[in-house]
């Protein structure tokens, strides 16, 4: 009996190291610019990339950006979908979702946007688990590959001026009266707002809006009077002479056409995690030589000099590429720095009295 134990630990131990070495080999190439499906024959069908907002949003304009260029690298086609139906809990319905599509979603055949810090927000004002089965967990980054800078930014001809230092003299002489629309403690914008006017020293009234292109939308038509946006968003309603940046997010220098706008940092406001992480998310149970594939055809398409050239037509967006790894280290790091602000506004979903 003892001979058949060793037998059967031996062809245990050679039944792992076969799989590690299928595994390792799950790998493909390129042929003739375009990449070669897996050895097991994944994709044999088309892939779906799934934005969860309306065609013409930030969301979509990069979508439909990326997958013009994969389409051309990829054996199968590249679809791409709009869907406005997930709700408040949006993207991590959308997961939900992908899940309840049984091999087409755990295989890898679907993809959505995903913006970070953004889309862990949600997990600190609602019991996600709860609701709807996912958690951080369940959030398979794919690849990212830009990031764009918070910009904190007014409506044009308001009444204090157009510097940063007018409107925050302003809301000090005037507590809680400047209208900042806002997407509640469960959007990374509104998050960053409450950061930077606590270090600024100022108050203001919270309107919650809509989505961000909305929220921008309602101050570039008076609507409101502060908003934290993207600079995707905010370009085309500055130039339309509706919106003033006020404050960029972060330590690197804005681009020449808002040269003076302030950065957070030089205004002493150190370790800013805001911004817009923007790639490809999945589900958990995409095996992950599936997940690898995929990254490294929207990699490519990302390299592509046509799509960094779309992309770099939006001032201080930077195309670079964020995998896995880096991607969960950069949302805990956001995390660690939100979780205080989320709990001082009393949002934070754990510490409610149970009902």
């Amino acid at each position: 009996m003892k001979g058949l134990k060793r037998i059967v630990v031996v062809g245990l131990a050679l039944c792992a190291a076969v799989a590690m070495i299928t595994s390792a080999s799950q790998a493909a190439d390129f042929v003739k610019g375009v990449l070669q499906p897996l050895p097991d024959g994944f994709p044999n069908r088309p892939i779906v990339v799934m934005v969860c907002d309306d065609p013409g949003s930030a969301d979509s304009i990069y979508a439909m950006s990326l997958t013009e260029v994969a389409k051309k690298m990829s054996p199968v086609p590249v679809l791409l979908e709009h869907r406005t139906d997930f709700g408040d809990l949006g993207n991590w319905a959308a997961l939900a979702y992908i899940k309840e599509q049984g091999k087409l979603g755990t295989d890898g055949y679907i993809s959505i946007v995903g913006t970070q810090p953004g889309n862990m927000m949600d997990l600190f004002v609602i019991d996600m688990k709860k609701e709807i089965g996912m958690g951080l967990e369940d959030y398979n980054n794919v690849v990212f590959t830009e990031f764009g800078p918070y910009f904190l930014v007014q409506r044009a001809n308001a009444p204090w001026g157009d510097k940063l230092q007018d409107m925050v003299a302003y809301a000090k002489k005037n507590p809680e009266t400047v209208r900042f629309i806002s997407g509640g403690a469960s959007a990374a914008s509104a998050v960053a707002m409450y950061w930077y006017a606590k270090e600024l020293g100022f108050t203001f009234k919270e309107i919650i809006g809509g989505s961000t292109d909305a929220r921008t939308l309602a101050v570039a038509a008076g609507e409101g009077d502060i908003t934290v946006t993207q600079p995707a968003i905010l370009l085309p309603h500055y130039q339309a002479g509706k919106l003033k940046p006020l404050l960029m997010a972060g330590s690197e220098q804005p681009p020449a056409i808002w040269a003076s706008v302030p950065n957070s940092a030089s205004l002493g406001m150190k370790g800013d995690p805001y911004g817009t992480y923007r790639g490809l998310v999945t589900i958990k149970e995409v095996p992950d030589s599936h997940r690898a594939w995929l990254a490294q055809l929207y990699s490519a398409a990302a390299k592509d000099q046509g799509f960094v050239s779309k992309r770099q037509q939006f001032p201080a967006l930077t195309v670079k590429i964020y995998d896995s790894a880096e991607m969960k280290q950069l949302a805990q790091n956001a995390w660690d720095f939100s979780l205080p602000l989320i709990r001082e506004k009393g949002a934070y979903w754990a510490d409610k009295p149970k009902k």
